[in-house]
């Protein structure tokens, strides 16, 4: 079993970015270009929050409590599932 984070409750992202600087911290890069996580500011459709299937090879735990609003949750895959 992989431990992998998933954004789950994107309604309630304020858009603070934290969990962006977070990711871009832990691979040591300054700025917000080719980061892991991406967040969209829509006005009517709310905020998209898009993450980088490599931001699982990060500090996910890190990530998860940084995120003011609980937007992130660490959930358990079984590699063979993608197999089928």
């Amino acid at each position: 079993m992989k431990k992998i984070i998933k954004a789950i409750r994107m309604e309630n992202c304020i858009g603070c970015e934290l969990c962006v600087l977070e990711a871009q911290r832990q691979v040591k890069k300054v700025g917000t270009e080719g980061a892991l996580v991406r967040i969209f500011k829509h006005t009517q459709k709310g905020t998209n929050v898009v993450l980088d299937p490599t931001v699982n090879t990060l500090d996910i735990k890190k990530i998860q409590e940084i995120c003011p609003t609980s937007v992130f949750e660490i959930t358990e895959e079984d590699l063979h599932e993608f197999e089928r």
